[in-house]
């Protein structure tokens, strides 16, 4: 049987939406997606007992309040409902140590729900080299990540990878139990595993863009997540 995918989803302009590129990517690798509107807390662990893995979605920053700062005059739009939701949903996923992948904004999350902080605004807050939000189109990949977790080197079976890009935000302070997995060439955290977790790995990039159009690299991750989550 096919493992159900459970996908969280964007919020827009009085609605949810998803790109359809994140089920695409689901469906290639063998695996039947299932969209997550936003949850209350007390709802959460209903909804992830039909589902065998979660992918937390792209979308907007990151309320800065649940990490202890305050908001830097570059940040962004945040949804508080949303991360409260997406906060429930990954600390209940990680606790059934059900397979997780976590993308962009999710990859943030993640580090956020382990006690992590982030750097609200990469251009203002670093010595930002490259640049991490692309004028390409999304399945162009234009920049190099460098690959040094255990995981994901094993998935990919090389030292770098060449990805897409598209954040102003990034992983600052890493989160308990969490280990760099991915670094851009201006030291840019691009990707991270949980040591304790069998799959729980987080990349600020969106292989869910990639893979459609045929990255090699893209669908071996997305085939890695569906084949942990059988």
């Amino acid at each position: 049987m096919k493992p159900i995918i459970g996908v969280t989803m964007h919020t827009g302009d009085k609605k949810l939406e998803i790109n359809e590129t994140y089920i695409q990517s689901v469906e290639l690798a063998g695996g039947i997606p299932l969209c997550i509107p936003h949850l209350d807390a007390y709802d959460v662990e209903q909804v992830l007992n039909k589902v065998d893995g979660l992918l937390l979605i792209g979308g907007h920053d990151v309320n800065p309040q649940l990490y202890g700062q305050e908001p830097h005059q570059k940040l962004g739009m945040f949804h508080t409902k949303r991360d409260n939701s997406d906060l429930a949903i990954v600390q209940n996923a990680f606790q059934r140590n059900m397979p997780i992948l976590a993308i962009c904004r999710g990859h943030q999350v993640l580090n956020v729900a382990f006690g992590g902080t982030l750097i609200q605004d990469i251009p203002s807050q670093s010595e930002q080299s490259i640049a991490h939000v692309q004028a390409s189109l999304r399945d162009e990949a234009t920049h190099t990540v460098k690959i040094n977790g255990e995981k994901l080197h094993a998935i990919f079976d090389v030292e770098q990878v060449r990805t897409n890009s598209f954040h102003h935000q990034a992983i600052d302070q890493l989160g308990e139990g969490l280990v760099i997995a991915g670094v851009a060439a201006d030291g840019i955290n691009e990707a991270v595993e949980h040591e304790g977790h069998p799959f729980c790995i987080g990349v600020q990039w969106h292989p869910e863009a990639m893979a459609p159009s045929g990255d090699e690299h893209s669908i071996k991750l997305f085939k890695a997540f569906i084949e942990a989550c059988k």
